[in-house]
C-alpha cells in the first residue's frame, strides 16, 4: 500500500482536519499557535489541533558522482535577482580521502555564449590563481592539497588528523555577475579515485550572507514532497535574515524566492524558517565593541548577547521580518526560530571548547549591574573572574560558596544573560505576527553539558526555569536535538532537556532528529555519531524515536542536516504514516505523559560545577539517561522547582543534582519526606553539600537522612554487596577516577547494597517515616540500579532491564536490543494489539514477543 493510501486509511482524523485547515490556507492569515489540552500542549492551526510533526532542510545543491573515467557535468541556473558582482562558485568534496581531478571548466551565457568565468581557469595554476582561492588557507587547510596536470585541476584529499575537526575545505570563484531572469550554464569534466561525490554551487553574497542561486537539482524539494504525501505540512528550513545596512532599502527578496519555491511544492504548507539572529559582519564592523572576547583579549567574530545596543537591534530586526512574513504569506506563514550563538542553539559560541568567554565590556557591565541589583559592595568595580581560575577546581568539582562565591556569580550570571537574550527575542517575534504564529528557540539542555570540559554552566542553559516562568506567553516551542549519547540504532534517544517541566508549563517540547540515515553520504561523521546502515535500521530508529515523542507529548522534525537528502526515501517516510494513529490518540488523551519515574536537575547546582567536573557529571547527568532508558519502565525529567512545588507526582525520585539547597528548600524537602507518602527518594553524588555561604558536611543529613562522611578512595567504583544481589546488582560499576568530593554514610549491614573500593557504603536504602531515601554516593547510574529502586518503589515495569521503552494512556513503544523473547507486562487484563496495523497479540496482563535486535513494536490495551 503506498504512502497516500496509508495516509487515508490509517489517518482520518488528522486528515480530515488538515484538509479543513487547508481550506482556509492563502485567503486569510492563519493563526498558528501552541495551546493547552488536557493531555498538554499542542500545535492548533486556526484551533484545530495538527500532529506537531515537521520536516527540516535547506535548500542546498546536489551531490555529482565522480569515478574513475572522465564524465562531463554541468547544470543551468535562473537567478532571481541580479547579482551585480557578487557571486561566486563553490566547489566542495566528500570527506573521503582520494583524488579529485576537474577540467573543461565554463559558465556562459546561454543565449550569448559569453563566459562569466574566464575558460581554464583550471587548467593552470596561474590561471587559477586569477580567479579562484581556497579555504581555509594555511595550516588551517589540513585535508586539501592542489596541483595542475594535463590541463586539469588535481586536489587530492586526506582525513584530518587523529581527535581533530574536518575543516571545510572548498574552492571558490572571485566575484561572478548574472543578471536576472537570464540563463546561463556550468559544464566541466570531472573523475576521481576512489569515486566519490563532489558538490558546486553557486551563490550570492550579501553583507557576509550567502544565498543559494543554483547548482545541480538537490534534495530539498523532493523531501518536501516525500513529507506532503505522508501528510506533514510543517516545513522548517534554513532562511536568510535579510538583516542589511540601514543605509541600503530592505530587501526581503531572497527569503520570499525561498517560500514561494517551498510553497509551489506543497500548497498546504506551513512554512516556519530558522534565520540566524546573530549580528551580521557589517553590523560588527560599525560595533566592534559587541564582539565576544575569549580569555581575556581575544576578540572572536560573534555578537555577544549582554551587548544593549546588539539586543535593541535584533529585536527590531526580528519584528520586521516576522511582520513581513505574515503580511506576504498569510495563508502559509506558521512560525520563526531565531538562532544564535554555538551552532544556533543559545549557549555560549565554543562552549565544548578551551578557550572561555566573557571578557568583553558589554559582559562586564552587565555583571556589574547584575552584582549591583543584588546588593554586592563592590558591584561598581568588579570584573569577571580570570579564565584560569574558571576552569580551575582547587576545592574539588563543586565551587564553594564561602571561597569561589565570585565564581558562582559569574556563573550564575551568564545563565541568566542568555535567558533574557532569548526573552526579549521571543517578545519581539511575538510582536511581528500579532500573537498569531510561532515562535521556537534552541534552550534548556540541562542533561546534555555534563561533560562541557569548563563546566556545564559555561553554556549559559541553565535558566530554563526563568525562560518557562517568563516566556510562557511568548515562546511556543522549546527544541534541541536528541542527546547526542546513546542515540545509536541500539540505543534509547535520550532528551536534552528537563523535558517534562517544559510541557507542565504550557510550552510544547520538540525533538530534533537530526539521526544519521544510511542515505548520509558523510562516512566519518556518520560513524561517529551513531549513524545507521541501511534502511531498515533507519526506519527502525525513526519509529522509536517519533513514538517516543508521541507517546510523551513532544514535537519532532526529521531533520536533513546537512541538506543531503538524508530522508530522501518513501519508505522512510512510511513510518510517520505508521504512527499517525498513535499521534491520533495522543492528541485526544485525558491527562499528560505522567511517569512513575522522575529525573530531577537542579540548575543553581548545576552553575557550582567547576571546570573538569565532566569526571563526575558526564557519567551521572549525561549518561545517567541511558541507564534509565533501559530500565524496563518510563521515566520523565524535571526541574527541581516543580518537584519542591508538588507537581512531580512520580513513585521513584533520582535527585541528580540537588547539591546546593537553602534553608527553605530543605524545609520543604523535610515536610515531603515526611508528609508525602511512599515514595523513594534517590539522593545522588553529594546532596545536600552545599549552602548558600558554605559547603556543609552536616548538610548531607539533613536533607536524606543519613550521616555523611568523605570517601577516601582512588576512584569512585561500587561493587554490589550481598545485600544488592539479592536485589539485582550483579556488576560494579562507576567512574575509574578519583572523583572529589566523594561521600560515604552511616548505615546498617543491611541497608547497604554496594560499597567502594574500601568497603565503605557507596549505595545505602533506609525506610523513613514516609518510603525510603537512598543515598547514591556513586555518581553514576546503571540500568539494574533503576530497576531494582523501581520495584522497591512499586513502578510499574513493563520488561526487564534492557529494552528502550516508553509507555502512556494504555500504548508501550518498546525497542528490543537483544535477539529472543522479550516479556511484557501491560499491567491491566485486556487484549493486546499492535497499535500501527491492529493486529492482536494475545491478551494481557503479559505477553511474549519474538523480536529481533534493533525491532521496534508499538502496542495498544
Amino acid at each position: 500500500m503506498n504512502v497516500s493510501n496509508r495516509l487515508r486509511t490509517q489517518g482520518w482524523f488528522w486528515s480530515i482536519a488538515l484538509i479543513w485547515v487547508a481550506a482556509a490556507y492563502g485567503r486569510e492569515p492563519l493563526s498558528v499557535r501552541v495551546a493547552t489540552t488536557p493531555g498538554g500542549p499542542q500545535i492548533h492551526v486556526n484551533g484545530t489541533p495538527v500532529p506537531p510533526r515537521f520536516f527540516w532542510g535547506s535548500e542546498n545543491s546536489g551531490n555529482i558522482r565522480a569515478d574513475a573515467d572522465w564524465s562531463t557535468c554541468q547544470f543551468d541556473l535562473t537567478p532571481e535577482r541580479d547579482a551585480p558582482g557578487n557571486a561566486t562558485l563553490h566547489f566542495r568534496f566528500a570527506d573521503t580521502p582520494g583524488e579529485v581531478w576537474i577540467k573543461e571548466l565554463r559558465f556562459i551565457d546561454t543565449v550569448t555564449g559569453a563566459d562569466v568565468l574566464p575558460s581554464g581557469s583550471f587548467a593552470s595554476e596561474a590561471a587559477f590563481q586569477q580567479c579562484w582561492s581556497v579555504w581555509p588557507q594555511g595550516a588551517e587547510n589540513t585535508v586539501g592539497t592542489l596541483a595542475f596536470t594535463d590541463n586539469a585541476l588535481h586536489v587530492t584529499l586526506r582525513a584530518p588528523a587523529a581527535g581533530t575537526a574536518r575543516p571545510d575545505f572548498h574552492l571558490y570563484s572571485r566575484h561572478l555577475t548574472f543578471s536576472k531572469a537570464r540563463t546561463y550554464r556550468c559544464s566541466f569534466a570531472v573523475k576521481a579515485a576512489p569515486a566519490q561525490s563532489v558538490l558546486p554551487c553557486v551563490y550570492r553574497v550579501d553583507n557576509g550572507h550567502y544565498s543559494r542561486i543554483g547548482g545541480p537539482p538537490g534534495s530539498f524539494y523532493t523531501q518536501i514532497a516525500l513529507a506532503r504525501d505522508a501528510g506533514v505540512n510543517l516545513v522548517s528550513f534554513s532562511a536568510p535574515a535579510c538583516w542589511a545596512p540601514p543605509e541600503k532599502t530592505q530587501d526581503w527578496s531572497p527569503l520570499d524566492a525561498l517560500c514561494r519555491r517551498i510553497i509551489a511544492v506543497n500548497p498546504n504548507v506551513l512554512l516556519v524558517p530558522r534565520v540566524s539572529a546573530n549580528a551580521p559582519d557589517w553590523w560588527l564592523k560599525h560595533h566592534p565593541d559587541a564582539r565576544m572576547v575569549y580569555d581575556g583579549q581575544t576578540p572572536y567574530p560573534i555578537s555577544c548577547v549582554s551587548h544593549r545596543a546588539y539586543r535593541a537591534a535584533v529585536c527590531a530586526h526580528l519584528e520586521k521580518l516576522t511582520q513581513h512574513l505574515r503580511e506576504a504569506f498569510p495563508g502559509h506563514f506558521a512560525g520563526v526560530h531565531p538562532c544564535g550563538q554555538n551552532t544556533g542553539e543559545w549557549f555560549y559560541y565554543d562552549s565544548w571548547e578551551p578557550p572561555l568567554s566573557g571578557y568583553d565590556p558589554a559582559t562586564r557591565d552587565a555583571f556589574r549591574a547584575w552584582l549591583a541589583a543584588r546588593g554586592v559592595p563592590d558591584a561598581a568595580t568588579a570584573e569577571p573572574p580570570e579564565h584560569q581560575a574558571r576552569r580551575a577546581h582547587p576545592h574539588g568539582l563543586l565551587r564553594d560558596p564561602a571561597r569561589e562565591r565570585r565564581l558562582i556569580d559569574f556563573a550564575l550570571f551568564q545563565q541568566e544573560e542568555m535567558a533574557d537574550h532569548v526573552l526579549a527575542l521571543a517578545a519581539a517575534c511575538r510582536r511581528g505576527s500579532g500573537g498569531q504564529a510561532l515562535t521556537l528557540f534552541f534552550y534548556g539542555y540541562g542533561f546534555e553539558f555534563g561533560p562541557l570540559g569548563n563546566g556545564a554552566p559555561t553554556s549559559g542553559h541553565y535558566a530554563l526555569e526563568k525562560v518557562l516562568r517568563c516566556g510562557a506567553a511568548d515562546i511556543d516551542i522549546l527544541c534541541s536535538p536528541i542527546s547526542y549519547t546513546d542515540r545509536r540504532w541500539l540505543g534509547t534517544a535520550p532528551v536534552m532537556s528537563a523535558a517534562e517541566s517544559v510541557t507542565r508549563s504550557g510550552i510544547l517540547w520538540l525533538n530534533e532528529d537530526d539521526s544519521r540515515t544510511y542515505l548520509d553520504p558523510r562516512k566519518q561523521e556518520h560513524v561517529q555519531e551513531g549513524g545507521l546502515v541501511n534502511l531498515q535500521q533507519t526506519q527502525q530508529v525513526m519509529l522509536r524515536n517519533t513514538a517516543q515523542a508521541a507517546l510523551r507529548g513532544f514535537g519532532t522534525w526529521w531533520m536533513d542536516l546537512p541538506g543531503q537528502g538524508w530522508f530522501n526515501d518513501a519508505a522512510i517516510w512510511r513510518e510517520m504514516v505508521r504512527l499517525r494513529p498513535v499521534d491520533e490518540a495522543m492528541c485526544r488523551r485525558p491527562q499528560p505523559f505522567t511517569p512513575e519515574i522522575a529525573a530531577i536537575i537542579d540548575e543553581t547546582s548545576m552553575c557550582h560545577l567547576t571546570g573538569g567536573s565532566a569526571t563526575a557529571a558526564q557519567p551521572l547527568i549525561y549518561e545517567g539517561r541511558a541507564a534509565l532508558g533501559r530500565c524496563g519502565a518510563p521515566y520523565g525529567q524535571y526541574l527541581l522547582a516543580d518537584a519542591l512545588a508538588g507537581k512531580v507526582s512520580a513513585r521513584l525520585l533520582f535527585y541528580l543534582s540537588a547539591w546546593h539547597l537553602d534553608d527553605a528548600q530543605r524545609k520543604t524537602f523535610a515536610a515531603q519526606r515526611r508528609d508525602a507518602g511512599a515514595t523513594v527518594r534517590v539522593w545522588c553524588w553529594a546532596p545536600g553539600y552545599l549552602r548558600p555561604d558554605r559547603a556543609d558536611l552536616g548538610g548531607i543529613a539533613d536533607v536524606t537522612g543519613f550521616k555523611a562522611r568523605p570517601a577516601d578512595v582512588e576512584t569512585a567504583q561500587a561493587t554490589p554487596t550481598a545485600r544488592g544481589r539479592q536485589h539485582g546488582l550483579t556488576q560494579a560499576w562507576g567512574p575509574v577516577a578519583k572523583v572529589r568530593p566523594l561521600f560515604t554514610v552511616e548505615a546498617a549491614d543491611d541497608e547497604v547494597w554496594a560499597t567502594y573500593t574500601d568497603g565503605s557504603p557507596a549505595v545505602a536504602i533506609r525506610r523513613a517515616a514516609q518510603g525510603h531515601d537512598v543515598f547514591v554516593g556513586v555518581p553514576q547510574l546503571t540500568p539494574e540500579l533503576v530497576h531494582a529502586l523501581a520495584r522497591l518503589a512499586g513502578v510499574h515495569c513493563y520488561t526487564a532491564p534492557g529494552p528502550a521503552l516508553w509507555a502512556a494512556n494504555g500504548h508501550l513503544s518498546i525497542q528490543a536490543h537483544t535477539d529472543g523473547a522479550v516479556r511484557i507486562d501491560t499491567g491491566r487484563q485486556n487484549r493486546v494489539t499492535d497499535a500501527l496495523d491492529g493486529t492482536e497479540l494475545g491478551n494481557g496482563p503479559v505477553i511474549t514477543l519474538h523480536m529481533q535486535p534493533g525491532e521496534v513494536r508499538v502496542l495498544h490495551d
